[in-house]
């Protein structure tokens, strides 16, 4: 069981939803924190409130798509606080659209955040993570998503199954070698979360399939409306917290998760088809369409 007093935890995506309730959770219980973001004026924000708690942080502007950008934010945590405890490969991004339609700058932006991102984040900090050999942990934000291929959005979902596996691997690695060091993944359902306008964040440049997300008012206010609806981020961090102290891998939170899976896993354990859900184009009669996602929560 890990005291989290002193220790130091780094977080990407730190500046608002699971990242910032992961923060101001970790920074109650007395860690150090290194905060990663890459919208500055959040992250300055962020910072500037935890340090009026009471908080001993830090934050440096980080792009976790790019390899030296992570590398950069590792020698910040160490030069900091010296060691590292605590990394959290938080930071994600999210589009819709049909699989076929959507750009490969949208392909290649979620993947490059999402799947990237923690590739990134393992390989900068785990050596030293290593080399110190104090107890410590590495937290990656997967989704049930990583459980579900959901129509209209095959990118995040694809990219959460690849987190997912990635995090199982190094789990499996760092038992067989005996080390002091725990693999968890964050399993969220629906989070009430800014996710659903990643757009602001997408690089100078990029060509989204669609504009809608973000010149659509319609469209906006019946996402931010969806997203709303969900668990409020201050969930997950203390289901994140629990986990790491009794050492599980798995990080669920709320209470229909079994159900998701079961409805989910149970099918493929029977050699059923995939339950048909999606967040686009639905033609079927409205009783035949499931909403697995509207009870994640």
């Amino acid at each position: 069981m890990m005291d989290f007093q002193n220790k130091v935890a780094v977080i990407t995506g730190g500046a608002s939803g699971i990242g910032l309730a992961l923060a101001q959770r970790l920074g109650s219980e007395g860690a150090k924190l290194v905060l990663a973001d890459i919208e500055d004026a959040a992250l300055h924000a962020a910072v500037a409130a935890l340090r009026e708690q009471g908080v001993e942080v830090v934050g440096h502007r980080t792009d976790v798509a790019d390899y030296a950008s992570v590398e950069a934010l590792e020698a910040r945590a160490v030069e900091a606080f010296g060691k590292v405890h605590i990394l959290c490969n938080n930071a994600g991004v999210s589009i819709t659209g049909p699989t076929w339609r959507m750009s490969l700058a949208d392909w290649r932006w979620v993947w490059d955040v999402n799947v990237w991102g923690v590739v990134h984040g393992v390989k900068a900090f785990l050596p030293r993570m290593l080399e110190h050999g104090e107890p410590a942990h590495v937290v990656n934000t997967g989704s049930l998503a990583s459980f579900n291929g959901n129509g209209d959005h095959a990118p995040y979902c694809s990219s959460k199954a690849a987190v997912l596996g990635m995090s199982q691997s190094l789990h499996s690695e760092m038992r067989a070698m005996m080390t002091n060091i725990g693999v968890h993944i964050i399993c969220p359902g629906m989070v009430a979360t800014k996710i659903n306008a990643s757009w602001r964040n997408r690089p100078e440049g990029d060509t989204p399939w669609s504009d809608r997300e973000f010149a659509n008012a319609d469209f906006r206010a019946a996402s931010e409306d969806f997203q709303g609806s969900g668990l409020a981020p201050e969930a997950i961090a203390d289901a994140t917290l629990a986990a790491i102290r009794d050492d599980r891998f798995y990080v669920f939170a709320g209470t229909n998760w079994p159900a998701f899976l079961e409805a989910t896993l149970g099918r493929a354990l029977k050699a059923e088809n995939p339950a048909v859900t999606t967040w686009g184009e639905d033609r079927r009669p409205v009783d035949q369409r499931p909403s697995l996602w509207q009870t994640a929560v």
